[in-house]
Protein backbone atom coordinates (compact mmCIF):
# COMPACT_ATOMS: atom_id res chain seq x y z
CA UNK A 1 0.00 0.00 0.00
CA UNK A 2 1.27 3.45 -1.13
CA UNK A 3 1.91 6.15 1.43
CA UNK A 4 -0.32 8.93 0.82
CA UNK A 5 2.39 12.66 0.39
CA UNK A 6 0.87 15.85 1.46
CA UNK A 7 1.88 19.53 0.85
CA UNK A 8 5.44 20.09 3.02
CA UNK A 9 3.95 22.71 4.60
CA UNK A 10 1.19 23.33 6.97
CA UNK A 11 -1.89 22.34 5.71
CA UNK A 12 -5.32 19.75 7.23
CA UNK A 13 -5.31 17.85 4.04
CA UNK A 14 -4.82 14.84 5.86
CA UNK A 15 -7.83 14.95 7.96
CA UNK A 16 -9.92 13.94 4.74
CA UNK A 17 -11.08 10.04 4.97
CA UNK A 18 -8.53 9.09 1.56
CA UNK A 19 -8.70 5.64 0.12
CA UNK A 20 -6.43 4.23 -1.82
CA UNK A 21 -7.35 3.62 -5.89
CA UNK A 22 -8.82 0.10 -6.49
CA UNK A 23 -11.87 -1.85 -6.63
CA UNK A 24 -12.74 -1.26 -2.87
CA UNK A 25 -13.18 2.22 -2.53
CA UNK A 26 -15.65 2.52 -5.82
CA UNK A 27 -17.40 -0.98 -3.96
CA UNK A 28 -17.98 1.35 -0.87
CA UNK A 29 -18.93 4.59 -3.02
CA UNK A 30 -21.67 2.23 -5.02
CA UNK A 31 -22.99 0.47 -1.94
CA UNK A 32 -23.53 4.22 0.04
CA UNK A 33 -24.65 5.79 -3.53
CA UNK A 34 -22.02 8.34 -3.06
CA UNK A 35 -19.78 9.82 -6.16
CA UNK A 36 -15.99 9.24 -6.02
CA UNK A 37 -13.62 12.43 -5.30
CA UNK A 38 -10.01 12.11 -7.09
CA UNK A 39 -7.56 13.73 -6.71
CA UNK A 40 -4.50 13.55 -8.52
CA UNK A 41 -1.52 14.58 -7.31
CA UNK A 42 2.23 14.98 -7.11
CA UNK A 43 5.24 15.04 -4.45
CA UNK A 44 7.13 17.37 -6.52
CA UNK A 45 3.47 19.75 -7.76
CA UNK A 46 3.48 23.48 -6.56
CA UNK A 47 -0.21 23.47 -7.19
CA UNK A 48 -0.75 20.13 -5.99
CA UNK A 49 1.17 21.75 -2.73
CA UNK A 50 -1.23 24.61 -2.48
CA UNK A 51 -5.11 23.17 -3.25
CA UNK A 52 -3.91 20.81 0.08
CA UNK A 53 -3.23 24.36 2.10
CA UNK A 54 -6.08 25.97 1.12
CA UNK A 55 -9.09 23.88 -0.55
CA UNK A 56 -8.39 20.79 1.11
CA UNK A 57 -7.19 22.44 4.35
CA UNK A 58 -11.33 24.07 4.54
CA UNK A 59 -12.92 22.97 7.43
CA UNK A 60 -16.17 23.10 5.26
CA UNK A 61 -15.07 21.24 2.89
CA UNK A 62 -12.95 18.53 4.70
CA UNK A 63 -16.36 18.17 6.12
CA UNK A 64 -18.27 17.96 2.75
CA UNK A 65 -16.06 15.81 0.93
CA UNK A 66 -16.05 13.13 4.61
CA UNK A 67 -19.81 12.75 4.98
CA UNK A 68 -20.79 13.16 0.83
CA UNK A 69 -18.01 11.43 -0.82
CA UNK A 70 -15.93 8.76 -1.37
CA UNK A 71 -12.24 10.78 -1.62
CA UNK A 72 -9.39 9.15 -3.73
CA UNK A 73 -5.72 9.86 -3.84
CA UNK A 74 -3.62 9.25 -6.26
CA UNK A 75 0.31 9.92 -6.88
CA UNK A 76 0.85 10.49 -10.76
CA UNK A 77 4.29 8.99 -10.11
CA UNK A 78 3.05 5.70 -8.70
CA UNK A 79 -0.33 5.27 -11.32
CA UNK A 80 0.75 6.28 -14.55
CA UNK A 81 -2.19 4.20 -15.63
CA UNK A 82 -4.56 6.29 -13.51
CA UNK A 83 -3.30 9.69 -14.43
CA UNK A 84 -3.21 8.74 -18.20
CA UNK A 85 -7.16 7.73 -17.90
CA UNK A 86 -8.74 10.80 -15.75
CA UNK A 87 -5.70 13.87 -16.14
CA UNK A 88 -8.31 16.76 -16.60
CA UNK A 89 -5.25 18.90 -18.27
CA UNK A 90 -2.34 19.47 -15.39
CA UNK A 91 -1.90 18.80 -11.72
CA UNK A 92 -3.18 18.40 -9.66
CA UNK A 93 -6.48 16.60 -11.20
CA UNK A 94 -9.90 17.27 -8.96
CA UNK A 95 -11.98 14.61 -10.68
CA UNK A 96 -15.63 13.84 -9.45
CA UNK A 97 -16.51 10.07 -10.64
CA UNK A 98 -19.63 7.89 -10.41
CA UNK A 99 -19.12 4.33 -8.78
CA UNK A 100 -18.62 3.13 -12.03
CA UNK A 101 -15.63 5.63 -12.70
CA UNK A 102 -17.33 7.56 -15.19
CA UNK A 103 -16.83 11.63 -15.05
CA UNK A 104 -19.20 13.73 -13.36
CA UNK A 105 -16.93 16.93 -13.87
CA UNK A 106 -13.43 17.57 -13.92
CA UNK A 107 -10.62 20.40 -13.53
CA UNK A 108 -7.23 21.06 -12.54
CA UNK A 109 -6.44 23.63 -9.13
CA UNK A 110 -9.96 24.79 -7.65
CA UNK A 111 -9.73 27.59 -4.79
CA UNK A 112 -12.07 26.79 -1.84
CA UNK A 113 -15.35 28.76 -2.84
CA UNK A 114 -15.18 27.13 -6.34
CA UNK A 115 -14.47 23.60 -5.33
CA UNK A 116 -17.47 23.64 -2.28
CA UNK A 117 -20.23 24.66 -5.12
CA UNK A 118 -19.12 22.38 -7.39
CA UNK A 119 -19.15 19.44 -4.68
CA UNK A 120 -22.83 21.34 -3.80
CA UNK A 121 -23.75 20.76 -7.12
CA UNK A 122 -22.48 17.16 -7.72
CA UNK A 123 -24.09 16.01 -4.30
CA UNK A 124 -27.74 17.52 -5.36
CA UNK A 125 -27.30 15.95 -8.94
CA UNK A 126 -26.24 12.46 -7.93
CA UNK A 127 -28.36 12.48 -4.71
CA UNK A 128 -31.85 12.64 -6.74
CA UNK A 129 -32.68 9.45 -7.27
CA UNK A 130 -34.19 9.65 -10.62
CA UNK A 131 -30.85 11.42 -11.71
CA UNK A 132 -28.86 9.08 -10.13
CA UNK A 133 -31.06 6.17 -12.70
CA UNK A 134 -30.65 8.36 -15.40
CA UNK A 135 -26.79 8.69 -14.90
CA UNK A 136 -26.57 4.83 -14.52
CA UNK A 137 -28.04 4.31 -17.64
CA UNK A 138 -25.45 6.57 -19.45
CA UNK A 139 -22.76 5.04 -17.98
CA UNK A 140 -24.59 1.58 -18.86
CA UNK A 141 -24.47 2.76 -23.33
CA UNK A 142 -21.54 4.36 -22.69
CA UNK A 143 -19.70 1.13 -21.26
CA UNK A 144 -21.51 -1.08 -24.17
CA UNK A 145 -20.40 1.11 -26.72
CA UNK A 146 -16.68 1.08 -25.87
CA UNK A 147 -17.24 -3.12 -25.43
CA UNK A 148 -18.26 -2.47 -29.03
CA UNK A 149 -15.55 -0.99 -30.38
CA UNK A 150 -13.16 -2.70 -32.62
CA UNK A 151 -9.66 -2.47 -31.64
CA UNK A 152 -8.70 -3.77 -35.05
CA UNK A 153 -5.43 -2.32 -36.80
CA UNK A 154 -5.73 0.90 -38.76
CA UNK A 155 -2.24 0.53 -40.26
CA UNK A 156 -0.78 0.46 -43.76
CA UNK A 157 2.91 -0.19 -44.87
CA UNK A 158 5.40 1.89 -43.38
CA UNK A 159 5.94 5.45 -44.68
CA UNK A 160 9.18 6.08 -46.10
CA UNK A 161 8.91 9.48 -45.49
CA UNK A 162 8.28 9.27 -41.48
CA UNK A 163 11.93 10.70 -40.43
CA UNK A 164 11.46 13.36 -42.93
CA UNK A 165 7.85 14.41 -42.69
CA UNK A 166 8.37 14.46 -38.13
CA UNK A 167 11.43 16.48 -38.81
CA UNK A 168 9.87 18.90 -40.66
CA UNK A 169 6.87 18.79 -37.97
CA UNK A 170 9.83 19.76 -35.48
CA UNK A 171 11.04 22.26 -37.57
CA UNK A 172 7.56 23.93 -37.93
CA UNK A 173 7.10 24.09 -34.14
CA UNK A 174 10.90 24.91 -33.31
CA UNK A 175 11.63 28.35 -32.00
CA UNK A 176 14.53 30.11 -33.88
CA UNK A 177 14.82 32.77 -31.94
CA UNK A 178 15.06 31.19 -28.69
CA UNK A 179 15.08 27.63 -29.09
CA UNK A 180 13.48 24.73 -28.21
CA UNK A 181 9.82 24.21 -29.48
CA UNK A 182 6.53 26.48 -29.37
CA UNK A 183 6.56 30.07 -28.26
CA UNK A 184 4.80 29.85 -25.10
CA UNK A 185 5.83 27.87 -21.89
CA UNK A 186 8.73 25.44 -23.45
CA UNK A 187 9.33 21.99 -22.07
CA UNK A 188 12.42 20.09 -23.34
CA UNK A 189 10.65 17.31 -25.37
CA UNK A 190 13.83 14.64 -24.81
CA UNK A 191 12.51 12.30 -27.28
CA UNK A 192 12.13 15.01 -30.09
CA UNK A 193 16.04 16.10 -28.93
CA UNK A 194 16.84 12.23 -29.44
CA UNK A 195 15.32 11.77 -32.53
CA UNK A 196 17.03 14.53 -34.31
CA UNK A 197 20.63 13.32 -32.88
CA UNK A 198 19.50 9.80 -34.52
CA UNK A 199 18.52 11.56 -37.91
CA UNK A 200 21.79 13.46 -37.87
CA UNK A 201 23.88 10.65 -36.84
CA UNK A 202 22.61 9.45 -40.74
CA UNK A 203 22.08 12.26 -42.49
CA UNK A 204 23.91 14.50 -41.07
CA UNK A 205 21.38 17.55 -41.43
CA UNK A 206 22.18 21.13 -40.86
CA UNK A 207 18.68 21.41 -39.67
CA UNK A 208 18.60 18.43 -36.84
CA UNK A 209 21.82 19.79 -35.85
CA UNK A 210 20.76 23.64 -35.15
CA UNK A 211 17.56 22.52 -33.76
CA UNK A 212 19.21 20.22 -31.05
CA UNK A 213 22.09 22.26 -30.58
CA UNK A 214 20.06 25.54 -29.85
CA UNK A 215 17.90 23.96 -27.90
CA UNK A 216 20.10 22.42 -25.30
CA UNK A 217 22.54 25.37 -25.04
CA UNK A 218 19.57 27.52 -23.94
CA UNK A 219 18.07 25.04 -21.74
CA UNK A 220 21.60 24.51 -20.14
CA UNK A 221 22.50 28.43 -20.47
CA UNK A 222 19.40 29.95 -18.71
CA UNK A 223 16.67 29.75 -15.96
CA UNK A 224 15.71 25.98 -16.82
CA UNK A 225 18.93 25.08 -15.38
CA UNK A 226 20.18 24.95 -11.77
CA UNK A 227 23.37 26.77 -12.06
CA UNK A 228 24.02 26.23 -8.67
CA UNK A 229 24.11 23.12 -7.99
CA UNK A 230 23.48 21.30 -11.23
CA UNK A 231 20.42 19.61 -12.90
CA UNK A 232 17.48 20.55 -15.02
CA UNK A 233 14.24 21.85 -13.79
CA UNK A 234 10.89 20.45 -15.52
CA UNK A 235 9.99 23.22 -17.49
CA UNK A 236 10.03 26.86 -18.48
CA UNK A 237 7.48 28.74 -17.91
CA UNK A 238 8.76 31.33 -20.42
CA UNK A 239 9.56 31.06 -24.71
CA UNK A 240 13.00 32.26 -23.44
CA UNK A 241 13.72 29.63 -20.84
CA UNK A 242 14.45 32.42 -18.47
CA UNK A 243 12.41 31.29 -15.63
CA UNK A 244 11.54 27.93 -15.11
CA UNK A 245 9.03 25.53 -12.66
CA UNK A 246 11.43 24.83 -10.26
CA UNK A 247 10.97 21.02 -9.43
CA UNK A 248 13.47 18.69 -10.70
CA UNK A 249 12.11 15.34 -12.26
CA UNK A 250 14.94 12.06 -12.61
CA UNK A 251 13.28 11.07 -15.83
CA UNK A 252 13.92 14.78 -17.62
CA UNK A 253 17.28 14.94 -16.13
CA UNK A 254 18.41 11.48 -17.37
CA UNK A 255 17.10 12.33 -20.85
CA UNK A 256 18.78 15.27 -20.81
CA UNK A 257 22.33 14.24 -19.72
CA UNK A 258 22.16 11.91 -22.57
CA UNK A 259 21.11 14.03 -24.86
CA UNK A 260 24.02 16.49 -23.79
CA UNK A 261 26.87 13.89 -24.13
CA UNK A 262 25.45 13.03 -27.49
CA UNK A 263 25.45 16.08 -28.95
CA UNK A 264 28.71 17.40 -27.13
CA UNK A 265 30.31 14.75 -28.92
CA UNK A 266 28.77 14.84 -32.22
CA UNK A 267 29.50 18.70 -32.66
CA UNK A 268 32.39 18.84 -30.63
CA UNK A 269 30.25 21.21 -28.02
CA UNK A 270 32.68 21.27 -24.89
CA UNK A 271 29.85 23.14 -23.06
CA UNK A 272 27.15 20.43 -23.14
CA UNK A 273 29.25 18.08 -22.28
CA UNK A 274 30.16 19.88 -18.97
CA UNK A 275 26.76 19.80 -19.03
CA UNK A 276 26.00 16.24 -19.29
CA UNK A 277 28.58 15.75 -16.39
CA UNK A 278 27.35 18.56 -14.17
CA UNK A 279 24.05 16.88 -14.06
CA UNK A 280 25.33 13.18 -12.92
CA UNK A 281 27.06 15.40 -9.83
CA UNK A 282 23.31 16.66 -9.39
CA UNK A 283 22.01 13.46 -9.43
CA UNK A 284 24.65 11.78 -7.51
CA UNK A 285 24.67 14.26 -4.72
CA UNK A 286 21.29 14.96 -4.20
CA UNK A 287 18.73 11.78 -6.01
CA UNK A 288 21.09 8.42 -4.88
CA UNK A 289 19.80 5.92 -2.22
CA UNK A 290 22.92 3.99 -1.74
CA UNK A 291 20.91 1.85 0.22
CA UNK A 292 18.95 0.90 -2.65
CA UNK A 293 21.29 1.52 -5.29
CA UNK A 294 19.11 3.65 -7.02
CA UNK A 295 18.18 7.01 -7.73
CA UNK A 296 14.93 8.98 -5.94
CA UNK A 297 12.29 9.93 -8.21
CA UNK A 298 12.35 13.71 -7.72
CA UNK A 299 13.05 17.28 -5.89
CA UNK A 300 10.39 19.47 -4.56
CA UNK A 301 10.02 22.94 -6.06
CA UNK A 302 11.27 25.95 -3.84
CA UNK A 303 11.21 29.24 -5.79
CA UNK A 304 12.52 30.92 -2.76
CA UNK A 305 15.43 28.29 -2.43
CA UNK A 306 16.43 27.78 -5.88
CA UNK A 307 17.27 31.74 -6.51
CA UNK A 308 19.83 31.58 -3.36
CA UNK A 309 23.79 31.07 -4.12
CA UNK A 310 25.22 28.39 -2.83
CA UNK A 311 26.32 29.73 0.72
CA UNK A 312 22.34 31.24 1.12
CA UNK A 313 21.08 27.52 0.46
CA UNK A 314 23.70 25.67 3.28
CA UNK A 315 21.30 27.19 6.00
CA UNK A 316 18.33 25.87 4.44
CA UNK A 317 16.82 22.52 4.43
CA UNK A 318 17.23 21.19 1.09
CA UNK A 319 13.67 21.09 -1.17
CA UNK A 320 12.10 17.76 -0.47
CA UNK A 321 13.45 14.39 -2.35
CA UNK A 322 11.16 11.30 -3.48
CA UNK A 323 12.98 8.38 -2.49
CA UNK A 324 10.71 6.18 -4.35
CA UNK A 325 12.54 4.60 -6.70
CA UNK A 326 10.84 4.14 -10.21
CA UNK A 327 11.43 1.82 -12.91
CA UNK A 328 11.45 2.94 -15.54
CA UNK A 329 13.15 6.51 -15.03
CA UNK A 330 15.85 4.57 -13.44
CA UNK A 331 16.46 2.36 -16.54
CA UNK A 332 16.65 6.15 -18.47
CA UNK A 333 19.18 7.11 -15.99
CA UNK A 334 21.07 3.58 -16.38
CA UNK A 335 20.93 3.83 -20.33
CA UNK A 336 22.16 7.42 -19.87
CA UNK A 337 25.10 6.25 -17.67
CA UNK A 338 25.77 3.89 -19.84
CA UNK A 339 25.99 5.27 -23.24
CA UNK A 340 27.03 8.67 -22.16
CA UNK A 341 30.06 7.19 -20.40
CA UNK A 342 31.80 6.51 -23.29
CA UNK A 343 31.09 9.75 -25.23
CA UNK A 344 32.52 11.97 -21.97
CA UNK A 345 35.78 10.02 -21.95
CA UNK A 346 38.18 12.50 -23.16
CA UNK A 347 36.86 14.81 -21.04
CA UNK A 348 38.16 12.72 -17.68
CA UNK A 349 34.89 10.64 -17.38
CA UNK A 350 35.88 7.17 -15.77
CA UNK A 351 33.70 5.15 -18.21
CA UNK A 352 34.20 1.90 -15.66
CA UNK A 353 32.73 4.20 -12.69
CA UNK A 354 29.78 5.15 -14.95
CA UNK A 355 29.20 1.66 -15.97
CA UNK A 356 29.41 0.31 -12.86
CA UNK A 357 26.62 2.60 -11.64
CA UNK A 358 24.42 1.81 -14.47
CA UNK A 359 24.39 -1.69 -13.47
CA UNK A 360 24.06 -1.13 -10.29
CA UNK A 361 20.85 0.50 -11.15
CA UNK A 362 19.70 -3.03 -13.09
CA UNK A 363 20.73 -4.78 -10.56
CA UNK A 364 18.11 -3.35 -8.29
CA UNK A 365 15.27 -3.08 -10.72
CA UNK A 366 16.06 -6.98 -11.91
CA UNK A 367 16.66 -7.97 -8.16
CA UNK A 368 14.33 -5.84 -6.26
CA UNK A 369 11.32 -5.41 -8.80
CA UNK A 370 10.68 -7.52 -10.63
CA UNK A 371 7.86 -10.03 -9.60
CA UNK A 372 6.86 -12.70 -11.18
CA UNK A 373 8.79 -12.06 -14.22
CA UNK A 374 7.56 -8.19 -14.27
CA UNK A 375 8.81 -5.00 -13.29
CA UNK A 376 6.72 -3.25 -10.69
CA UNK A 377 6.45 0.27 -11.39
CA UNK A 378 8.12 1.68 -7.84
CA UNK A 379 10.01 0.56 -4.86
CA UNK A 380 9.35 2.17 -1.37
CA UNK A 381 11.27 -0.31 0.88
CA UNK A 382 8.73 -3.13 -1.43
CA UNK A 383 7.75 -3.39 -4.88
CA UNK A 384 4.34 -2.20 -5.91
CA UNK A 385 2.09 -2.27 -9.23
CA UNK A 386 3.40 -4.82 -11.57
CA UNK A 387 3.09 -5.05 -15.59
CA UNK A 388 3.25 -1.73 -16.24
CA UNK A 389 4.32 -1.44 -19.94
CA UNK A 390 6.33 1.71 -19.76
CA UNK A 391 8.19 0.30 -16.80
CA UNK A 392 8.83 -3.04 -19.23
CA UNK A 393 9.62 -1.17 -22.07
CA UNK A 394 12.55 0.60 -20.28
CA UNK A 395 13.73 -1.96 -18.30
CA UNK A 396 14.30 -4.15 -21.80
CA UNK A 397 16.02 -1.23 -23.56
CA UNK A 398 18.16 -0.53 -20.51
CA UNK A 399 19.10 -4.04 -20.47
CA UNK A 400 20.01 -4.37 -23.82
CA UNK A 401 22.32 -1.20 -23.64
CA UNK A 402 23.91 -3.09 -21.14
CA UNK A 403 24.72 -5.73 -23.09
CA UNK A 404 25.95 -3.49 -25.97
CA UNK A 405 28.26 -1.91 -23.55
CA UNK A 406 29.48 -4.73 -21.10
CA UNK A 407 29.34 -7.71 -23.07
CA UNK A 408 27.82 -9.97 -20.38
CA UNK A 409 25.39 -12.22 -21.57
CA UNK A 410 23.02 -12.04 -18.60
CA UNK A 411 22.05 -8.67 -19.74
CA UNK A 412 20.49 -9.82 -23.17
CA UNK A 413 19.48 -12.49 -20.72
CA UNK A 414 17.33 -10.43 -18.93
CA UNK A 415 15.81 -8.44 -22.18
CA UNK A 416 14.72 -11.86 -23.49
CA UNK A 417 13.04 -12.98 -20.32
CA UNK A 418 11.39 -9.37 -19.81
CA UNK A 419 10.09 -9.72 -23.81
CA UNK A 420 9.12 -13.18 -23.55
CA UNK A 421 6.98 -12.44 -20.04
CA UNK A 422 5.73 -9.48 -21.88
CA UNK A 423 3.16 -11.84 -24.02
CA UNK A 424 0.40 -11.22 -21.28
CA UNK A 425 0.49 -7.35 -21.95
CA UNK A 426 0.41 -7.86 -26.30
CA UNK A 427 -3.07 -7.53 -27.77
CA UNK A 428 -2.33 -9.58 -31.25
CA UNK A 429 -5.79 -7.68 -32.81
CA UNK A 430 -4.12 -4.42 -32.39
CA UNK A 431 -0.62 -5.54 -33.06
CA UNK A 432 0.35 -3.32 -29.70
CA UNK A 433 1.05 -3.55 -26.11
CA UNK A 434 -1.70 -2.81 -23.86
CA UNK A 435 -0.41 -0.16 -21.02
CA UNK A 436 -1.22 -1.99 -18.37
CA UNK A 437 -2.30 -5.89 -17.29
CA UNK A 438 -6.20 -7.02 -17.25
CA UNK A 439 -7.89 -7.51 -14.12
CA UNK A 440 -6.14 -6.56 -11.13
CA UNK A 441 -6.82 -3.16 -9.66
CA UNK A 442 -8.96 -2.05 -13.25
CA UNK A 443 -11.62 0.13 -11.75
CA UNK A 444 -13.66 2.71 -13.70
CA UNK A 445 -11.26 3.76 -16.56
CA UNK A 446 -8.72 1.61 -15.61
CA UNK A 447 -10.04 -1.17 -16.72
CA UNK A 448 -10.24 0.08 -20.85
CA UNK A 449 -7.51 -0.83 -22.46
CA UNK A 450 -4.95 1.77 -23.73
CA UNK A 451 -2.21 1.12 -26.33
CA UNK A 452 -0.16 4.24 -25.84
CA UNK A 453 1.46 5.26 -29.22
CA UNK A 454 4.81 6.69 -27.72
CA UNK A 455 5.69 2.96 -25.23
CA UNK A 456 4.77 0.92 -28.20
CA UNK A 457 7.01 2.59 -30.59
CA UNK A 458 10.09 2.50 -27.76
CA UNK A 459 9.01 -1.30 -27.62
CA UNK A 460 9.47 -1.93 -31.44
CA UNK A 461 13.09 -0.43 -30.76
CA UNK A 462 13.84 -2.92 -28.41
CA UNK A 463 12.72 -5.75 -30.65
CA UNK A 464 14.47 -4.90 -33.24
CA UNK A 465 17.54 -4.24 -31.17
CA UNK A 466 16.77 -7.62 -29.66
CA UNK A 467 16.34 -9.29 -32.72
CA UNK A 468 19.95 -7.81 -33.99
CA UNK A 469 21.51 -8.99 -30.69
CA UNK A 470 19.95 -12.44 -30.22
CA UNK A 471 19.43 -13.51 -33.97
CA UNK A 472 15.64 -14.39 -33.22
CA UNK A 473 14.65 -12.40 -36.31
CA UNK A 474 10.36 -13.01 -35.62
CA UNK A 475 11.18 -10.03 -33.09
CA UNK A 476 12.16 -7.68 -35.57
CA UNK A 477 8.75 -9.18 -37.59
CA UNK A 478 7.04 -8.15 -34.67
CA UNK A 479 8.29 -4.65 -34.70
CA UNK A 480 7.48 -3.92 -38.37
CA UNK A 481 3.77 -4.96 -37.90
CA UNK A 482 3.63 -2.72 -34.70
CA UNK A 483 5.29 0.52 -36.76
CA UNK A 484 2.78 -0.61 -39.52
CA UNK A 485 -0.13 -0.38 -37.12
CA UNK A 486 0.72 3.58 -36.62
CA UNK A 487 1.68 4.06 -39.83
CA UNK A 488 -1.50 6.16 -41.12
CA UNK A 489 -1.76 8.40 -37.97
CA UNK A 490 1.52 9.00 -36.72
CA UNK A 491 1.68 12.76 -38.20
CA UNK A 492 -1.44 13.42 -36.14
CA UNK A 493 1.04 12.92 -32.98
CA UNK A 494 2.64 16.10 -34.12
CA UNK A 495 6.25 16.48 -31.57
CA UNK A 496 5.23 13.33 -29.93
CA UNK A 497 5.85 11.00 -32.90
CA UNK A 498 9.16 11.41 -32.65
CA UNK A 499 9.98 8.42 -31.14
CA UNK A 500 8.06 6.19 -33.25
CA UNK A 501 9.67 8.06 -36.46
CA UNK A 502 12.88 6.83 -34.43
CA UNK A 503 12.02 3.45 -34.01
CA UNK A 504 11.12 3.64 -38.11
CA UNK A 505 14.54 4.66 -38.65
CA UNK A 506 15.51 1.44 -37.35
CA UNK A 507 14.14 0.07 -39.74
CA UNK A 508 13.91 2.22 -43.03
CA UNK A 509 17.95 2.52 -42.57
CA UNK A 510 19.03 0.72 -40.20
CA UNK A 511 21.76 0.91 -37.50
CA UNK A 512 24.77 -1.15 -38.25
CA UNK A 513 25.60 -3.71 -36.41
CA UNK A 514 28.60 -4.66 -34.74
CA UNK A 515 29.08 -8.47 -33.78
CA UNK A 516 32.28 -8.42 -31.60
CA UNK A 517 33.27 -12.01 -31.57
CA UNK A 518 35.06 -13.09 -28.71
CA UNK A 519 34.79 -13.61 -24.37
CA UNK A 520 33.10 -10.82 -22.87
CA UNK A 521 35.89 -10.04 -20.28
CA UNK A 522 38.77 -10.82 -23.40
CA UNK A 523 40.84 -7.24 -23.36
CA UNK A 524 40.98 -7.34 -27.21
CA UNK A 525 36.97 -7.54 -27.42
CA UNK A 526 36.53 -4.97 -24.76
CA UNK A 527 38.60 -2.40 -26.89
CA UNK A 528 36.66 -3.12 -29.65
CA UNK A 529 33.87 -2.66 -28.06
CA UNK A 530 35.01 0.30 -26.32
CA UNK A 531 35.70 1.73 -29.79
CA UNK A 532 32.83 1.09 -31.20
CA UNK A 533 31.21 2.94 -28.06
CA UNK A 534 32.66 5.77 -28.70
CA UNK A 535 31.10 6.10 -32.18
CA UNK A 536 28.58 9.05 -32.99
CA UNK A 537 28.06 8.05 -36.60
CA UNK A 538 27.08 6.02 -38.31
CA UNK A 539 24.62 5.04 -35.73
CA UNK A 540 25.40 1.57 -34.13
CA UNK A 541 23.97 -1.62 -32.54
CA UNK A 542 26.60 -3.27 -30.55
CA UNK A 543 26.72 -6.73 -29.34
CA UNK A 544 29.28 -9.76 -27.96
CA UNK A 545 29.33 -13.01 -29.06
CA UNK A 546 31.44 -15.57 -26.85
CA UNK A 547 32.22 -18.45 -29.00
CA UNK A 548 32.98 -20.91 -26.63
CA UNK A 549 29.43 -20.40 -25.44
CA UNK A 550 27.53 -19.42 -28.82
CA UNK A 551 29.11 -21.45 -31.60
CA UNK A 552 25.67 -21.68 -33.66
CA UNK A 553 25.21 -18.09 -33.42
CA UNK A 554 29.28 -17.84 -33.77
CA UNK A 555 29.06 -20.20 -37.27
CA UNK A 556 26.42 -17.82 -38.78
CA UNK A 557 29.34 -15.45 -39.50
CA UNK A 558 31.89 -18.29 -41.20
CA UNK A 559 34.62 -19.36 -39.27
CA UNK A 560 36.10 -18.22 -36.11
CA UNK A 561 39.42 -16.58 -36.84
CA UNK A 562 40.29 -14.99 -33.47
CA UNK A 563 38.98 -12.02 -31.81
CA UNK A 564 37.07 -10.00 -34.17
CA UNK A 565 34.23 -7.11 -34.57
CA UNK A 566 32.21 -7.76 -37.95
CA UNK A 567 30.15 -4.94 -39.30
CA UNK A 568 26.69 -6.09 -41.16
CA UNK A 569 23.71 -4.30 -42.39
CA UNK A 570 20.74 -7.15 -41.28
CA UNK A 571 22.38 -10.56 -42.37
CA UNK A 572 24.73 -8.78 -44.69
CA UNK A 573 28.39 -8.05 -43.33
CA UNK A 574 30.80 -6.13 -44.98
CA UNK A 575 33.64 -6.03 -43.09
CA UNK A 576 36.02 -7.54 -40.20
CA UNK A 577 38.45 -5.70 -38.08
CA UNK A 578 40.52 -7.28 -36.15
CA UNK A 579 41.81 -4.21 -33.71
CA UNK A 580 40.40 -0.74 -33.10
CA UNK A 581 42.45 1.00 -35.79
CA UNK A 582 40.82 -1.23 -38.58
CA UNK A 583 37.73 -0.82 -36.59
CA UNK A 584 37.54 2.96 -36.71
CA UNK A 585 38.83 2.46 -40.48
CA UNK A 586 36.20 0.53 -40.98
CA UNK A 587 33.62 2.92 -40.02
CA UNK A 588 35.19 6.08 -41.18
CA UNK A 589 34.66 4.08 -44.74
CA UNK A 590 30.77 3.53 -43.98
CA UNK A 591 28.71 6.10 -45.90
CA UNK A 592 25.53 7.77 -43.58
Amino acid sequence: MSTLHFSPRANRAAEIHWQQWGDAAFARAAEENKPVLLAISAVWCHWCHVMDETSYSDPAIITQINERFVPVRVDNDQRPDVNARYNMGGWPTTALLTPEGEVLYGGTYIPPEALMQILRQVEALYGDPDNRRSITEQVVQMRTARLGRSRTPRGGDLDPNTAANVAAELWSAFDQEYGGFGTDQKFPHVSALHFLLDLFSRTHAELAQVMVQRSLQAMAGGGMYDHVQGGFFRYSTTRDFSVPHFEKMLEDNAGLLYACARAGAMFDDARLRQTAMDVKRYLDEHLWNDAWQAYGGSQDADEHYYTLDAGARAQLPKPYVDRTVYSSWNAQVAIALLASAPLLERDGVEVSAWTARGCAILETLFGRMLEERLLCRYFDGAPHVRGLLGDQAWGAWAALIAFGATGEPRWLERCGDLIAAMRVLYDEQSDAYLDRLPGGDGAGRVAIALTPFEENALMARVLLGYAAASGYQAFAQQADAMLRRYARDYRSHGLFGAGYAAAALDVLEPPIDVHVLGAPNDRSAAALRATALRVTSPPLRIDTIDPAASKQRTEEFGPAVGVQALLCRGSVCFARAASPTELESALAGVKT
